[in-house]
């Protein structure tokens, strides 16, 4: 794929704009309010989309079962051979833990980038199916793995420098251009369009990112922030069983909504990182999206 813009049809609206901070709005609203709204709007969009692709859900559901199954062998053996570090086995303990989190880190890696692949279709104009995104997920299985041990080692070591360390969190963003998560957003687009090894790909998602978005762009996308404010609902329904005499079926059913929003929002993610891949190299804004949002996604 030609690192430069390329346009295809029946996916753009006819809403133009230069790339990132040099096509910033005059009046640009700011503070909680416009934030909110840029959120929410990247949000009903993105899910817009997917009630038109509804079988997309199937890919996160999957997930969840798999990592279902993953940790609930992690709980028997925990069950069985006692909790560390009381246990004699702790160090058997432990090691399956390591590797219960590689597995439910590349899960989530794996079915992410088949969501994005199966979004990518759209815009050559294709209905997703779930079989694509598989097609597409399988046939980066090296380079997705490759990914998934890498990000899932430095990922924690940058949280633990952010949070061990004052102004480590700066110093990770002065040096990566931005925050860790922002500046691997596009590197399953990247490892899958243009074919890039994992540190390729990171390398172009940091270009695209500081060339498109400007230097240092700090916050989360603005999906992630509303799925966050409609997570504390579920919370809130869990924290109020487990406070209650009897109150197991509340904490199963705010466990099983809090599931159901994960599903969701991986799905809701992936739709809008591609949407934002893709405005990144054409500069177009699709699907209905609003190109001054698409120019802003990170929400504080």
């Amino acid at each position: 794929m030609p690192d430069g813009p390329r346009s295809r049809g029946g996916v753009h609206s006819t809403e133009r704009t230069a790339w990132g901070h040099e096509a910033r709005p005059r009046h640009e609203r700011g503070g909680f309010r416009g934030h909110l709204a840029r959120g929410l709007h990247l949000t009903w969009t993105s899910l817009k989309v997917l009630s038109k692709n509804p079988n997309l859900l199937v890919l996160p559901l999957l997930a969840l079962v798999l990592n279902g199954f993953v940790w609930l062998l992690v709980a028997l053996s925990v069950w069985v051979l006692g909790f560390p570090p009381w246990s004699p086995s702790s160090d058997v303990v432990y090691w399956e833990l390591f590797i219960a989190y590689q597995v439910t880190y590349f899960l989530a890696t794996y079915f992410m980038a088949a969501i994005v692949a199966a979004t990518s279709a759209r815009f050559e104009g294709r209905a997703p199916t779930v079989a694509d995104g598989v097609r597409a997920a399988n046939g980066a299985l090296v380079r997705l793995v490759a990914w998934s041990l890498l990000a899932s080692t430095v990922g924690v070591l940058a949280r633990l420098v952010s949070l061990r360390y004052e102004g480590g969190g700066r110093a990770i963003a002065r040096i990566l251009g931005a925050s860790w998560p922002i500046a691997t957003t596009f590197v399953l687009p990247a490892a899958l369009e243009e074919d890039l090894g994992p540190f390729r790909a990171f390398r172009r998602s940091q270009a695209l990112v500081t060339e498109r978005w400007g230097p240092q762009p700090g916050g989360v996308l603005g999906t992630g922030a509303v799925f966050a404010l409609l997570a504390l609902g579920g919370l809130a329904v869990f924290l109020w069983g487990f406070l209650s005499v009897g109150g197991g079926g509340l904490m199963a059913l705010g466990i099983l909504y809090l599931l159901l929003l994960l599903a969701l929002w991986s799905v809701v993610h992936g739709i809008l990182v591609t949407t934002l891949y893709h405005y990144a190299l054409t500069s177009e804004a699709s699907f209905g999206f609003s190109w001054q949002a698409l120019n802003h996604p990170w929400v504080r």
